[in-house]
């Protein structure tokens, strides 16, 4: 496996992780989704199971997909090449939207800031980014090899 395969592996799982984890965290500190002012979030559920997801994670929809570009990004070929696109994709969505999430705002703010929140955030706007990297280098490199 090429080092940029696997490092789109470990940070595509290392973001599943944390996105599960601030879904947790999202759902006992009711903390719904509100990209940039706009999403307004009514109905954490709701909006994790749909397309909003929470101010910690994407929605389960979104996940799910990633799991699956994941598992597809391991193979050669046209569905290899599928699943690193869909992650390259997923990467720069999970990063813009991670930072235009108030989360990020209240977080920087001495009476807002929580540790754990501060974690999962950081950790999942980190590992979004390197999908996003690592996806583009693994997509240079497959057009190299043909």
């Amino acid at each position: 496996m090429r080092n940029t395969l696997r490092w789109l592996v470990i940070s595509s799982i290392l973001y599943l992780v944390s996105a599960g984890i601030g879904t947790i965290i999202a759902f006992q500190q009711n903390l719904t989704a509100n990209f940039g002012g706009f999403l307004n979030g009514q109905d954490i559920l709701k909006d994790f199971l749909t397309t909003n997801g929470t101010a910690l994670s994407a929605p389960l929809p979104f996940l799910i997909l990633q799991l699956l570009f994941t598992l597809l990004a391991l193979r050669m070929g046209w569905a290899g090449r599928i699943g690193v696109i869909g992650l390259i994709i997923l990467g720069a969505i999970y990063t813009f939207a991670q930072l235009g999430e108030p989360i990020l705002l209240k977080l920087l703010t001495p009476s807002g800031f929580d540790l754990l929140q501060a974690i999962i955030f950081t950790v999942n706007v980190v590992t979004s980014f390197l999908i996003l990297l690592m996806g583009i280098f693994e997509w240079r490199d497959r057009r190299r090899l043909n």
